[in-house]
């Protein structure tokens, strides 16, 4: 066999390969249609369960299914984490597939991956890439923990929000979503299974309140050396019925730390503020009319479609 031969057979074997690895998840997965321009994609994750990107919905609670077999269905969404771009859907069908997953144990930077989804006019759509990043813990732009960074280098193309990163071998390693920047993330099975566990048996994922609105700030120069900080987070709203109006926080309060740890910027915040610090009193350090003051705040529970 020559060399071209052999580099022609390797590539028709890859070439399978794929096109396998897609065909193992396309029965799995669904286009879904709410008020947005386009359709995206979502997961049959569970026996009668759809997860998708909750950004796709637009405000639509009643929404259009493509099933696998073509069928054309309406459904309702059951519970979502705008915080994490999450949305899940029950169906009274539960004999579709659901997919073998991953968690990705030994994926490294530079493996093949595909974002697989459904188009609604289509069919099952494909985009192949790499895995571009690799890291640990992370928290969304809007303070939710994930297990694990995966950011796949795929074109996400609009029916692909939703839908799978898949390995060679057809299993899902995650669901993919816009992330900072506009950039691919993948938000990883296990986060899924138990955030698709609390969607169902809450509707909604709480989060930890403290019922102000901040604003990062630049302090005095005079004071950045003994405080060793160069920003604090400047107290602008109150919610009149809040943990920090009972804690005594002001309007005009400059906000350091949190239990200890300094904040310059509102991930920091939220980094404090996990559902299971809710009930749970925090220490916040702060700077009130140029003097370090410390209060103790009962963390309350965020209201849906509240702020911090």
């Amino acid at each position: 066999m020559t060399s071209t031969d052999a580099t022609s057979t390797a590539l028709s074997a890859l070439s399978t390969g794929l096109a396998d690895a897609v065909g193992a998840i396309a029965p799995t997965l669904v286009a879904v249609k709410g008020h947005r321009r386009f359709a995206y994609s979502g997961i049959h994750w569970q026996p009668g369960v759809i997860v998708t990107a909750d950004y796709g919905l637009g405000r639509s609670s009643r929404l259009t299914l493509t099933l696998p077999d073509g069928n054309v269905v309406e459904a309702e969404v059951s519970g979502h984490d705008r915080a994490l771009d999450l949305a899940i859907i029950q169906l009274d069908r539960t004999d579709l597939p659901v997919p073998a997953t991953s968690d990705g144990a030994d994926l490294k930077v530079g493996h093949v991956v595909l974002a697989v989804g459904q188009s609604w006019d289509y069919g099952v759509s494909a985009s192949l890439g790499v895995v571009g990043n690799l890291g640990g813990p992370w928290q969304s732009s809007q303070g939710r923990a994930i297990d694990r960074l995966i950011r796949p280098d795929v074109n996400l193309y609009p029916n692909l929000l939703g839908g799978a990163l898949v390995n060679t071998a057809g299993e899902v390693l995650g669901m993919n979503l816009n992330g900072p920047r506009n950039r691919v993330v993948t938000l990883p099975t296990a986060n899924l299974d138990r955030i698709v566990k609390t969607l169902l048996e809450r509707g909604s994922l709480s989060r930890g309140y403290l019922g102000v609105g901040l604003q990062p700030v630049v302090l005095p120069a005079t004071l950045q050396q003994s405080l060793e900080a160069e920003v604090g987070l400047l107290v602008v709203s109150i919610d009149a019925t809040g943990p920090a109006e009972q804690a005594g926080l002001l309007v005009g309060d400059i906000l350091l730390a949190v239990n200890g740890q300094a904040v310059s910027n509102l991930q920091a915040v939220y980094a404090h503020l996990d559902v299971g610090v809710i009930g749970q009193p925090v220490s916040l350090h702060l700077l009130r009319g140029g003097q370090p003051t410390d209060l103790t705040l009962t963390v309350g529970e965020q209201p849906q479609g509240g702020g911090r």
